[in-house]
């Protein structure tokens, strides 16, 4: 049997839900890096537990598996823009949820090169020498990788895990396709609209072929999935 994409959107949900009642028992431990000045008062956390790192692997695979799955069919387009503010934002947790724990990691890795003592979780009250340099490649890997999350269905027109879970995938145009300039600068102005949400997306608003201005700018389409 082909994996098809309504497979995997109940294994997303349930991924969610079962994070959710992880980190409650788990009391939200600390995932990712944290460097904060208050005053003359230092504090550096940083780190993932390993139960993180497990999931993180386990939405790696479900992605990549949604970004091969057999296409839905199509169907008619996607009147309004709730379920895509929805979906923007399931995939922001599930993004949060696959590269915070990566960046954890590297900050574990770096503590116990830096020390000779691996930990999962850092806390301390003095800066070390790196400190500031982790904190902004971290940064800088995370923001890139958000880019690539929500740009790489774009151009497989496939649905984002998000867009999977509620029903819908924005595809190109009959004729077309996204090159990968065009993917990005989506991406990017995608996030742009999302800021705006009260008044960005009703501008240039086509109900019946289920688009908006920016879809209109790159020749795309909302549709809803089977």
């Amino acid at each position: 049997m082909n994996l098809r994409i309504q497979h995997l959107r109940w294994l997303f949900v349930g991924i969610l839900i079962t994070i959710f009642c992880v980190g409650i028992a788990a009391e939200f431990a600390t995932v990712g890096l944290s460097q904060e000045w208050s005053g003359n008062v230092y504090r550096f956390t940083g780190g993932t537990p390993p139960w993180a790192l497990s999931f993180s692997a386990l939405i790696f695979l479900l992605y990549a598996g949604l970004m091969y799955a057999e296409p839905s069919p199509i169907r008619k387009p996607l009147p309004g823009v709730f379920r895509r503010f929805v979906a923007f934002w399931l995939d922001f947790i599930l993004a949060c949820l696959a590269f915070f724990p990566m960046s954890g990691l590297i900050v574990a890795i770096g503590e116990w090169k830096r020390t000779g003592v691996f930990e999962w979780i850092i806390e301390r009250t003095e800066p070390a020498s790196g400190d500031t340099l982790i904190f902004w490649f971290t940064s800088a890997c995370s923001c890139a990788a958000f880019v690539v999350y929500f740009t790489v269905p774009l151009l497989r027109k496939r649905p984002s895990p998000g867009a999977c879970i509620v029903g819908y995938q924005v595809i190109p145009d009959e004729g077309r396709s996204l090159t990968l300039s065009e993917a990005i600068v989506r991406t990017l102005l995608g996030f742009l609209a999302v800021a705006m949400a009260w008044f960005a997306p009703y501008v240039f608003r086509d109900r019946k072929k289920g688009k908006f201005w920016l879809d209109r700018v790159f020749y795309t389409r909302a549709v809803t999935l089977q």
